[in-house]
Parts: structure tokens; C-alpha cells; sequence
């Protein structure tokens, strides 16, 4: 069949027309990306701010006013952008938590600032002890506990106090100055992703001691942390080890002429290096960190806490901060010089709320038969960032990470709220201690529940991110 042209300058033009628009339907890929997905932009900016309370508040672990600031404690605004126009944020906060009603607050205060979704904000704490627990602006989200029974052992009721009430305005005011820094720094990124080996700098407090077999278990006596003779690489009475996992992850965010603009650093570890040592306030060895992380490959740090809630640093005490944070800016600048460029596609956000099962223990603490908490996921391209409320033991984000479809799964603890607080798989249960007793507020199938909304949240962001393509 031929096409004649000749006198026929409209037909000509609609035919061009025609076969431009052919040549965009066709399915174009780039290193295996959609052609689409290959030209997204990604926008990045990043704020810190301090927020060291006074002296004059009082320390929850003891009930009196700290005795001194040793280093200060900050916030870290992280602002994400897609060339969509879709955005999130990140904040980290040096605290011990991020509760229901203060991370409800910050959003309110963000989502106005910059006109976005409230669920498009997660909140993480980097679970620091020198520090104080997040306050409660509004009551009635944990029932008739506001506050959590740590902090009302030797406090009746810290917002009360003049100095916390003070500090509880100057987090927020902080916290929407710090977005605001991020806002004003965006930039277009690239994305990467490095991954190293830090267990030297963690343990499992949770051992697996043998049911039977054992005739002298030739322990020392006191023998823990504070023990002379502590190793934790050494198991005493037979005992096996507990999961960890043993990963160090870094998403780096570099700029057009490959300097690092903001770095994501993420691992499960216990921010309990200086707590019980000193009295004072400092954020611990995530902010240490975070500030030498910096000098090594510039830009600015944010520390992400995981599922931390059977992992301690390996060793304690101010002079572990020291070697700890040094060690793990070490690795962190190797990972960061060996890292993986990551394809860029469309930033997605997702939330669920779901009811988790209270034992007895939740019951009497909330009032409640079930208490509310949810699960946010955060994805971009093949990076999904998981966060979960309460204090997640590793074998529950094992589970996560096992079959998430996003070959590059980050799983946090301590975002958005506090759950039943600690939270694990069944099989936990069977070996005892403070995280399945005291320390949970929910039954063994709390742990099951966050897996499957998790893992369901999971595949549906994947099956949006292929409609997308």
C-alpha cells in the first residue's frame, strides 16, 4: 500500500501527528526501567533544629530534674519530593518516643505548613533514654493512659509541670522550623543505597536458655552489663542466641554533581549506650553518630531507629558512645562509597489503622479490649520504608523483610504512636522476660497482626506502582 503525500501538507502533518503519538505508547525501558519511571525527578532537603529541654525538667527515670545537659538532642526534618508533586516527610526526633497525640499534633502543624496528607508525615523516635518521653497535647488515644507507666512510677502527671510544659511548645515550634529549613534547602537527588555489616556494636538481650540438659551453668554471680567480667559475645549456662540482624543501611541522597545532600542511616539497636550511666540529657549514640556520619561524607545525617526491642549496643557507659558512633561512621562512609544508585519512581504513601488484641495487663492499663495503631508505608521506586508503633523485636521485622516485594525494605520501630509497646511473633513468648511481660500491653497475636496489615500494605504498593508504570 502506498502513501501518497504529494499536495497534501495537512495529511502529512496528521500522519507525523499520528505516528509521535505511537512512538510515546510504545514501551520504551532504560537499564530495565520503564521509560517513564527512567525520567522521574526526585526534589530532597533536609533541617535540623535543637531541642534540648531544661535542665529544670524532670527525668523520668528517676523523677528529678536532670542534673545537666551533656550534648544536645535534635530534630531532623527530611522532605522528600517526586516530580508529581507528591511529598512526604520524615522526622526523627531524639526522644524516647514518638506517642499517638504528639505525632497527631506535628502533623496537623505540617499538613497546614505545607499543605499535604497527614499520613504523608512519619514520625520515628531514635528510642533515646537520655531524653525525654513525647508529650501528650490532647488526651484519649491510649484509653485512660496518657501517659506511660515509666513515666508515672515517680511523675503523676509531667505536663503539668512548667519547664516540660515549656518544652512540649518549643518540640513543635522546633520541629515545623526544622521542615520549614527543609523546605527552603530543596534540591534535585539521585537515590542509593549501601548496606554493612555493624554487629559488632549490637547483641541480643534476649538469650535462648536451654529447657534441660544443664547441670552447673557456671555463671557469675550479678553477671550482666555492669558486671567487670561482662562479655556480651560470650553465652553464658549453655544458652544459644537470639535473631539480629546484623545490617547497617544507608540511603544517601546525592546531588547533580554527586555530593551527598541528606543520608538516611537505619539499624535496630537500643539507644541505651549512656542510660543508666549518667543522669543528664544527651542524645546518646544516634546523634553522635549522625554529627561524625556528617564529617565523613558531608551533608546531614537522620538516624532511623528498627526493630529494636531485644538489641542493646554491645557494650555501655559514655566512653562505649565514643567508640560506638566512631565505628559506625566508619562503616557508614565505606557503605556509602560502595552504595547502589537506585531507580527513581513515583513516591507513594500509604496507612492503615488497625486493633490490636490487649492482654490483661493492656486491659488495665488502657481501659481498652483493643487498642489502635497503625502501619505506614513509604515507597519509592524499589525502597519501602515500613513503620510500625511501639518497640518491634527483630524476628516481627524479620517476618516483614521476608516477603516484601521491594527488594529494599526498611522496617522501623517506635513511629507514629506507641501500640502495645513491645510487640513480637508468638514464638517469643514461650522464653519469658520483661518484653513479654511487663513491657507488652498486648497479647501474642499483636505481633501477627502488624505482619499481615504490614505485608498487605506491601503488595498493594507494589501493585500501584505497576499501574503506575
Amino acid at each position: 500500500m502506498r502513501l501518497y503525500i504529494r499536495n497534501t501538507k495537512p495529511t502529512f502533518r496528521i500522519c507525523l501527528a499520528l505516528l509521535s503519538i505511537l512512538a510515546l505508547m510504545l514501551p520504551t525501558e532504560s537499564q530495565g526501567v520503564p521509560h517513564d519511571l527512567a525520567q522521574a525527578q526526585l526534589q530532597v532537603g533536609i533541617g535540623k533544629r535543637n531541642i534540648t529541654p531544661s535542665a529544670k525538667v524532670k527525668n523520668w527515670v528517676t523523677g528529678k530534674p536532670y542534673l545537666k545537659i551533656k550534648d544536645s538532642i535534635f530534630v531532623r526534618s527530611l522532605v522528600i519530593k517526586d516530580s508529581l508533586g507528591q511529598t512526604s516527610v520524615i522526622i526523627s526526633w531524639d526522644l524516647v518516643d514518638a506517642n499517638e497525640s504528639a505525632t497527631e499534633e506535628i502533623r496537623k502543624r505540617i499538613s497546614e505548613l505545607i499543605d499535604i496528607p497527614m499520613k504523608n508525615i512519619l514520625v520515628n523516635a531514635t528510642h533515646n533514654h537520655s531524653a525525654p518521653w513525647s508529650p501528650i497535647y490532647k488526651e484519649g488515644f491510649r484509653g485512660k493512659e496518657n501517659e506511660t507507666w515509666w513515666t508515672t512510677r515517680y511523675i503523676a502527671n509531667i505536663n503539668d509541670d512548667p519547664h516540660f510544659a515549656a518544652w512540649k511548645q518549643q518540640l513543635m515550634s522546633q520541629t515545623v522550623d526544622a521542615t520549614k529549613d527543609a523546605l527552603k534547602s530543596l534540591q534535585p537527588a539521585t537515590i542509593w543505597v549501601g548496606r554493612i555489616d555493624a554487629s559488632e556494636y549490637m547483641n541480643n538481650r534476649r538469650p535462648r536458655t536451654p529447657k534441660w540438659g544443664v547441670e552447673d551453668a557456671n555463671t557469675p554471680k550479678g553477671y550482666n552489663y555492669k558486671h567487670e567480667e561482662w562479655n556480651p559475645k560470650v553465652l553464658m549456662g549453655g544458652a544459644t542466641f537470639g535473631p539480629m540482624d546484623r545490617a547497617m543501611s544507608l540511603i544517601s541522597f546525592r546531588n547533580n554533581k554527586g555530593n551527598n545532600i541528606a543520608t538516611i542511616f537505619h539499624l535496630a539497636v537500643h539507644a541505651v549506650a549512656i542510660y543508666p550511666y549518667l543522669d543528664d540529657v544527651s542524645g546518646d549514640w544516634p546523634s553522635a553518630a549522625a554529627a561524625k556520619l556528617n564529617q565523613k561524607i558531608g551533608g546531614e545525617s537522620i538516624f532511623l531507629q528498627g526493630a529494636a526491642g531485644d538489641i542493646n549496643p554491645w557494650r555501655r557507659g559514655p566512653e562505649a558512645v565514643q567508640e560506638m558512633s566512631s565505628g559506625l561512621a566508619d562503616l557508614g562512609s565505606t557503605a556509602y562509597k560502595y552504595s547502589a544508585k537506585l531507580a527513581i519512581a513515583p513516591l507513594q504513601t500509604f496507612q492503615r489503622k488497625t486493633s490490636l488484641p490487649a492482654s490483661d495487663r493492656g486491659k488495665n492499663r488502657t481501659g481498652l479490649s483493643t487498642i489502635e495503631a497503625e502501619v505506614q508505608v513509604i515507597t519509592l521506586g524499589p525502597l519501602a520504608i515500613v513503620a510500625l508503633p511501639g518497640e518491634p523485636l527483630t524476628s516481627l521485622a524479620d517476618e516483614i523483610r521476608k516477603k516484601s516485594p521491594f527488594p529494599q525494605t526498611l522496617v522501623l520501630g517506635y513511629s507514629n504512636g506507641n501500640g502495645v509497646h513491645y510487640v513480637c511473633m508468638p514464638d517469643e513468648k514461650p522464653h519469658g522476660g520483661y518484653e513479654v511481660e511487663e513491657g507488652t500491653s498486648g497479647t501474642e497475636l499483636a505481633g501477627l497482626e502488624l505482619v499481615e496489615v504490614a505485608n498487605n500494605m506491601l503488595q498493594e504498593a507494589k501493585a500501584a506502582l505497576e499501574i503506575k508504570k
